[in-house]
């Protein structure tokens, strides 16, 4: 059974999976892990310089300690500064066109052009007065930050097949629950949410919301004058639910809310722009996942933002599982591994 090595680095932890046989029709998690990160050491994708050596180390550990196969290794690389951005060019070969990209792209990304890493993703071929037009996306990220990752998965001993963006990676995992629907894929990380609009399956719109689970985290830590650490468990533990009779509490949900209400409203933007944009096919439904997806009462405040259907995405429907995986309870950490898993979907790159 051929394996892959998909990881990917997030602020809180690298996660890690051993899948086998992957780009098949069923690839089989074979095993994860999930290796904490200390505060700062990743943020919004880019690794601390003073941090770079303490992360190498956390990685060896994958390899030594769990046998982490290193040769055939894929990357989910997600970041505030990872930006898509639809745009329309004539009909060409890509290779032709991915040349002309820095070019082209001028103008159109809010990035640099020369210190970024440019790519374009076609969804569709159109018909128009001035001849056929190639429709997609261009995937921009800043150069410094995305070799900063790779040379530190590298150094550790890891070689790199494949990079891919974390939001395309979501996109595979839950193209199937996309058919013979527009569905919006609401992917909560750690930096930003990714709003993904899907149509049969293939991905139309994409926009990325600049406020995610840390904001919220953040916002704990500062209102109550709390580590980081108390903070994430405080989150946990009171959501979205009204606290009485505990002033730090009350507190803290007061500023969970708050936080939680700007990332509903970019989200909503963002739906309602897409449904006023296609009044006769509109979203039907939203899928929630990410690290910060599982926040109590989030989905249901989500859905009365938005007057959407909401529910939890399940990332293993195109997965058999390991009996290790299982025993270790996998099914626990399921909004936070869909990128991860995502890398093993697909064509083979």
């Amino acid at each position: 059974m051929s394996q892959l090595t998909a990881l990917m680095l997030s602020n809180d932890a690298v996660r890690a999976a051993i899948i086998g046989d992957p780009y098949s029709s069923k690839p089989k998690v074979l095993h994860f892990h999930m290796v904490p990160l200390p505060q700062g050491a990743v943020v919004d994708g880019e690794i601390a310089d003073d941090a770079k050596d303490k992360v190498v180390t956390l990685l060896k550990t994958l390899i030594k300690n769990h046998r982490y196969p290193t040769d055939n290794v894929a990357l989910a690389y997600a970041s505030r500064r990872l930006v898509l951005r639809e745009a329309n060019f004539p009909d060409m070969g890509l290779d032709e066109l991915r040349q002309t990209l820095p070019f082209q792209a001028e103008g159109l990304i809010p990035l640099p052009v020369d210190q970024s890493i440019l790519d374009f993703v076609p969804i569709s071929k159109e018909n128009t007065s001035q001849g056929t037009m190639l429709h997609g996306l261009i995937v921009a990220t800043l150069r410094s930050g995305l070799e900063s990752v790779a040379d530190v998965v590298e150094h550790a001993g890891f070689i790199l097949s494949t990079i891919d963006a974390a939001p395309f990676c979501v996109a595979r995992v839950f193209a199937s629950s996309s058919v013979n629907r527009v569905q919006a894929i609401v992917n909560v990380g750690a930096s930003n949410t990714d709003v993904l609009v899907m149509e049969n399956g293939s991905p139309r719109y994409v926009r990325t919301v600049t406020a995610g689970d840390n904001d919220v985290i953040d916002a704990v830590a500062s209102a109550l004058s709390i580590p980081h650490d108390n903070a994430v468990q405080i989150k946990r533990r009171i959501g979205l639910q009204n606290v009485v009779g505990d002033e730090r509490l009350e507190k803290a949900e007061e500023v969970i809310r708050e936080t939680v209400a700007q990332l509903i409203v970019g989200v909503r933007n963002t739906v309602n722009y897409y449904d006023n944009a296609h009044p006769d096919n509109p979203i039907q439904t939203i899928l929630l996942t990410g690290i910060g997806a599982t926040l109590g009462g989030f989905p249901a405040v989500l859905a009365s933002s938005t007057n959407k259907v909401v529910r939890l995405g399940d990332p293993f429907a195109n997965f058999s599982l390991s009996k290790d995986v299982v025993d270790h309870n996998i099914a626990a950490h399921a909004a936070d591994y869909a990128a991860v898993l995502g890398l093993a979907l697909g064509k083979r790159p």
